[in-house]
């Protein structure tokens, strides 16, 4: 199966890593991008990803899965697109928990779920 990766700048990757926000919940600024995502056995697309956690939609049968509390490997996959500079190939791979899920849609193909995962540790990044 052929990878896909999706365009993210340096600069959005330097705020997603750096990017305090004030707020009574949240310590770490989120920002809306949609970017492939690989949880074991399913890929799905992410909503809004922080230095902190990540909120993502995938099609599942197995609501039990993503269920809080349950820890599961993650991958994400990016592209930077630096103006003046070649295009490099981004994957962060870690662990984190899931912290909530909601129901969005019922499709033929399963629910459409929206899940938030919380990083347990910070992420190994790989650049091609």
């Amino acid at each position: 199966m052929r990878e896909k990766f999706y365009n993210i700048s340096d600069k959005e990757i330097a705020m997603m890593m750096v990017a305090e926000k004030d707020s009574e919940h949240r310590t770490t600024e989120r920002m809306d991008l949609a970017l492939q995502i690989s949880v074991p056995g399913q890929e799905g697309k992410t909503i809004n990803i922080s230095a902190s956690g990540v909120y993502f939609e995938i099609v599942t049968n197995d609501m039990s899965a993503y269920s809080p509390g349950t820890s599961m490997p993650i991958e994400i996959n990016a592209v930077t697109n630096t103006p003046g500079c070649e295009e490099r190939h981004v994957k962060l791979k870690g662990q984190g928990f899931i912290v909530r899920n909601d129901i969005k849609d019922i499709t033929s193909h399963g629910n459409r779920l929206g899940v938030a995962l919380e990083f347990k540790d910070k992420f190994d990044i790989n650049l091609d």
